[in-house]
């Protein structure tokens, strides 16, 4: 029998694995149009805003699956940003029942630092990856004040959470995408981020009073717990079934303010679950660590295991 066919088409599939890992991990940056006059030609402006004395305007060609994003003051442009996978830019943030979003008018200072700020969106295209938010600030000077990588999340939005004029990134982590398997079983965790100034420049971090929940209750540990033994009874990959009950619910106990609990849960669950080619708390804990939140959730971090201490940030 000639295997050369099945080898091939494995091949293929590796690729393709490979390469919607690779626009997950790195973004936006990858796509740039090979020619911006023409990804950015006036015929094919959709939308333009202006705010202040700039001028921002998007574009997209339909048919050659090119975008563009252009900001422009007195007449030359200062900012410009293409893409040419099929993706897209938005200019501020309109209301989105999907999500949730509400509108927020162009200008406001979502940052609470007392000046005008303008949200760009923009898609990639391609398989559910990836999206990013620019955040410029327009006085007293204008500069790109942040970019926020929301990766996987088509959801994240800027929202004022309590109606008093403070606004807030909410989105989530997505830094376990495709780990240990499809990305359909991977685990990932909602997150709140607000900007807060620093010797750099400031950013957008984790909002952790936001995120604080209570700990589970007895009921909610044993559903947890039963949730784990289920998942093991099931034919497909252990590694898969337990991604989300077991490494999804100590990926929650953690970015909720009890890191603690994570530990013991990874100690009462089935044994069964530490075996074979089932991920290991080090394995959970490499990845962990490659967040690009994990700076602002180390601090909060209480009885860490040796194991998660030693682990090394990495991916295999």
């Amino acid at each position: 029998m000639d295997f050369r066919p099945v080898r091939l088409v494995l091949l293929c599939i590796v690729v393709t694995l490979v390469s919607v890992l690779a626009m997950s991990t790195l973004g936006f940056a990858q796509f740039p149009a090979q020619d911006p006059g023409e990804a950015c030609s006036r015929a094919h402006v959709k939308k333009s805003a202006q705010v202040k004395q700039y001028l921002f305007l998007s574009y997209k060609d339909e048919e050659k699956g090119m975008a563009c994003i252009q900001i422009l003051r007195d007449r030359k442009v200062i900012f410009r940003r293409t893409n040419e996978n099929g993706g897209w830019f938005e200019i501020g943030q309109p209301a989105d029942k999907d999500n949730g979003a509400r509108m927020i008018p162009n200008g406001t200072d979502i940052t609470g630092r007392g000046h005008p700020n303008m949200i760009v969106s923009a898609g990639t295209g391609g398989a559910h990856c990836c999206l990013l938010h620019y955040v410029f600030e327009l006085e007293p000077e204008f500069k790109l004040l942040a970019t926020i990588d929301g990766r996987d999340d088509d959801m994240a939005h800027f929202a004022d959470l309590a109606n008093d004029g403070r606004y807030y990134y909410v989105g989530a982590d997505w830094t376990f995408a495709y780990w240990p398997g499809s990305f359909a079983s991977s685990p990932s965790e909602a997150i709140t981020l607000q900007f807060s100034d620093d010797k750099n420049g400031g950013g957008f971090h984790l909002a952790l009073d936001k995120m604080y929940s209570l700990p589970p209750t007895a009921r909610e540990w044993e559903h947890h717990l039963q949730e784990v033994n289920a998942a093991l009874k099931e034919d497909a990959l252990q590694s898969e079934e337990l991604a989300r009950p077991l490494w999804g619910t100590v990926l929650d106990l953690i970015y909720t303010g009890h890191s603690d609990l994570a530990w013991e849960f990874v100690k009462e669950v089935n044994p069964k679950a530490k075996q074979g080619s089932n991920p290991t708390l080090a394995d959970f804990c490499s990845i962990l660590k490659t967040s690009p939140y994990w700076r602002d959730l180390e601090p909060t971090i209480k009885d860490l295991p040796l194991e998660c201490a030693n682990a090394k940030p990495g991916r295999e």
